[in-house]
Order: structure tokens, then C-alpha cells, then sequence
């Protein structure tokens, strides 16, 4: 639970912090994702810096001939702090940037509690994670994006420690106006 407050408290500082700089991202922007239901803020924060904070409904299931099957929705929550490096040469060659169209270098953090918002499966341990990730994202006239990203992290849970892959891929819709 330490990690989490840690998290979020760096979270809710970032979104208060803002440069006085023209900026090339948006100043801020809702997602909606898929293919697991997805919800993402991204607050811009300087000429090319964003901070993101995205709640992930992840789903499991649990089960084999004979037994019982089980399945849980769990809460996963995500955080970022991106910096696109390519805004500037996507502008100078005319693509667009709308909806932050572009590639990102982001530190990534997130949690997975083990406890199932609906269902009975439950998870062995919450996990922790945290590390870099390389990422682009592409945002289209109508709202339509994808985002890929990966990275290696270092994860904990309250039994063990280690390093691993961040792999994701994500569709959805920007909601509202953007430039």
C-alpha cells in the first residue's frame, strides 16, 4: 500500500506542475481503449512532456474440467511521465501531432491490486512495477489511436522481486476537441 500512496502523490504533484512554453503535445485529453476497457488522462506539461494516469480493467479466468471456474476483473492503474522526442521533425515534414501524435520516451509505473473489482478469482499478490519504455502513438481525424509501447521494469510483489518486460498495445478513442 506504501507504493501505491507513493504513486499517487507523484501523480497528483505532476498534474500541478506547468510550463510556460509554447507546447506541441495537447494540454490535456481522455482516451478511451481497448481491447480491455481503458480510460486515460494525459495532462500536457511542457513544449513536449506529458504526465498520464490510465485505470485498466484487466480480466481473468480460472479453470479446468471437473472444477469449478472462476473469473475476476481486476483494477490496474498506470502512470506515465512521456517525452516526445520526434514532435518538432513531424511538424517540419507536416504529419500531423493532433492528439499527440508521435514517439515517446516515458517512465512507466503501475499497480495491480490482487483483489477482483467483480468475481472470485483472486490473484495470488498485488504487483508493483516500474521502469522505461519506448512508445508511439498515433491519433487519426476521427479519434481513432493506437499506442505501442515496451520497456523492461522492475516489478515487486510482497513475496518477490525482479526485472521484466513492459509490453502494450492499445486502440480506442480520443474524446473531445483537439487541435
Amino acid at each position: 500500500m506504501k507504493n501505491v500512496s507513493i504513486f499517487l502523490a507523484f501523480f497528483v504533484f505532476t498534474v500541478f506542475v506547468n510550463a510556460q512554453t509554447k507546447k506541441n503535445v495537447e494540454d490535456h485529453q481522455v482516451q478511451l481503449g481497448l481491447p480491455v476497457p481503458a480510460i486515460l488522462y494525459e495532462k500536457g506539461l511542457g513544449k513536449n512532456t506529458t504526465a498520464t494516469i490510465e485505470f485498466v480493467a484487466g480480466f481473468g479466468l480460472r479453470g479446468c474440467s471437473g472444477c469449478e471456474t472462476d473469473f475476476g476483473i481486476f483494477p490496474t492503474f498506470r502512470g506515465q511521465f512521456r517525452y516526445y522526442y520526434n514532435m518538432d521533425r513531424r511538424l517540419d515534414k507536416g504529419k500531423n501531432i493532433s492528439g499527440n501524435s508521435g514517439n515517446y520516451i516515458a517512465m512507466l509505473m503501475v499497480y495491480q491490486d490482487e483483489n477482483p473489482i467483480f468475481g472470485d478469482l483472486e490473484l495470488a499478490e498485488s504487483v508493483f512495477g516500474v521502469g522505461p519504455v519506448y512508445g508511439l502513438q498515433r491519433t487519426y481525424r476521427r479519434g481513432f489511436f493506437y499506442r505501442l509501447e515496451g520497456g523492461v521494469g522492475y516489478f515487486e510483489t510482497e513475496s518477490e522481486d525482479g526485472l521484466g518486460l513492459f509490453l502494450g498495445a492499445r486502440v480506442g478513442w480520443v474524446l473531445g476537441k483537439r487541435r
